[in-house]
């Protein structure tokens, strides 16, 4: 075992702190990838039905055809939330391994990056005919965002990491 007192353990320190924060956000960038694939026409609505609805008349046989569009629409909207979701925590877990910032700040920045890639990834699929970028559609994806940065943050709070709340102001006479 290492002395942290050594010389260079610091430095060994900030070299596995550095190799995790590389990996942290070579998992954002995986993430954002796999968005930016799935907003292809392969996995327009039209596509996705082939798919998504054998399996819905599968499981609820007597489905209205409003009722299975409506699931449809459903599933490919909670799938918004989920892959979107990811991205916040990663994003909120990359920046809290690779600055020294704030849980509210690493919070607000990863929504930021949730927000550029979702712009991008309804700008993008504008130009795909079989396709529709929406305003709603960001919407969606910043609530997803948003949930997996709360569902991180309290992960960490219930598991007692990060920085120890600030001391309370005490009474000055």
């Amino acid at each position: 075992m290492t002395d942290p007192a050594a010389p260079g353990a610091a430095l060994g320190a900030a070299r596995d702190l550095s190799a995790r924060a590389w990996r942290a956000w070579l998992a954002v960038a995986a993430c954002a990838s796999m968005i930016l694939v799935f907003s292809g026409d392969q996995f327009s609505a039209a596509n996705t039905s082939r798919i998504l609805e054998p399996i819905l008349r599968w499981l609820f046989p007597g489905l209205a055809p409003e009722t299975m569009a409506a699931l449809h629409f459903a599933v490919r909207k909670t799938a918004h939330l989920t892959e979107y979701g990811l991205l916040g925590l990663l994003a909120f877990r990359a920046l809290r391994l690779s600055l020294a910032i704030s849980p509210v700040r690493a919070a607000l920045l990863g929504l930021g990056l949730v927000l550029a890639v979702s712009a991008t990834d309804e700008f993008r699929q504008s130009f795909i005919a079989s396709r529709t970028g929406t305003l709603r559609d960001v919407g969606i994806d910043l609530v997803g965002g948003a949930l997996g940065v709360c569902l991180l943050v309290l992960v960490h709070r219930a598991a007692g990491i990060g920085p120890p709340p600030a001391p309370a102001p005490g009474r000055r006479g």
